[in-house]
């Protein structure tokens, strides 16, 4: 049975997949929101309230449903979110943390928030933000941690060991190349590989060996031309085959633009669609 836990992960995830239906499988490819998105699209009933996502379990199986939160510097939620959903801890900004240089001080304050995540029903966590800083005005600037690759995977590394120490799924995003917010769903990240791979690349590759994250978060940008979610040399090529990435890879919410092509370039689920774009 896949629920023997003497067995290796791979072989138990092959023998549920085997056991699901079609209608199950497509179940977990497909999130749904976690909040009212402008008065309306409401959650499911079982969703939690003022989320950022929620999917569907699999009861027969035992597989639960992912209930899902932002983000990196608390427990946020979205808007219209009734209090108490919105009353949560918020940490310093991540360039703020980052500047201590002090990879404990990262992890205790990812463990903090994911307790209080884990404490208020969520098993995924969407923090673990790790775009280099490549321009002062980059919009999202202050909830990464700088320019140098080294000292951002070191410190979100160890911020997502920190959440992920009480037992739930912490992302690590948003892969990649996605330094600005203006143009952000059309704008391309030009950049030979070389240099990728020891630029933004390596900031990636350094959070993933240090925290370890269950989840990979591709972004809404394209890196040369093609869309991050349905690029085969990020996906299949970087992260799964020479970084041997062993989790899943979940789109940022309205990221994804085909079906076929972004399933076998490497995503394994799509978040639920955006209406802000």
């Amino acid at each position: 049975s896949w629920r023997n836990p003497q067995l290796s992960p791979d072989v138990r995830a092959d023998l549920v997949v085997k056991a699901m239906t079609q209608d199950e499988k497509f179940r977990l490819v497909f999130g749904q929101f976690g909040s009212v998105q402008h008065g309306k699209f409401n959650p499911a009933p079982e969703a939690r309230m003022g989320s950022a996502g929620y999917l569907p379990g699999i009861p027969r199986l035992g597989i639960p449903p992912q209930w899902i939160t932002d983000a990196g510097l608390g427990v946020a939620t979205q808007r219209d979110s009734p209090a108490p959903y919105y009353e949560r801890t918020a940490l310093p900004a991540g360039i703020a943390t980052a500047a201590t240089w002090n990879p404990d001080l990262a992890r205790r304050g990812g463990a903090m928030i994911g307790a209080e995540a884990r404490a208020s029903g969520f098993n995924v966590m969407l923090g673990g933000g790790v775009n280099l800083m490549r321009d002062p005005r980059g919009g999202r600037n202050f909830e990464y941690a700088g320019e140098d690759p080294l000292l951002a995977g070191t410190m979100v590394g160890s911020a997502i060991a920190g959440i992920q120490s009480n037992r739930i799924v912490s992302t690590v995003k948003h892969y990649a190349l996605n330094d600005q917010e203006t143009g952000r769903m059309v704008a391309s990240a030009d950049i030979d590989a070389a240099a990728a791979r020891t630029s933004d690349l390596l900031a990636f590759e350094l959070a993933i060996e240090t925290g370890k994250p269950g989840a990979v978060m591709c972004a809404y940008n394209r890196v040369n031309a093609v869309y991050a979610c349905e690029n085969d040399w990020l996906l299949n090529r970087v992260l799964k085959a020479d970084w041997r990435y062993p989790g899943y890879v979940m789109s940022d919410w309205g990221a994804v633009h085909s079906t076929a092509k972004a399933a076998l370039s490497g995503l394994d689920q799509e978040s639920a669609y955006s209406f802000d774009q």
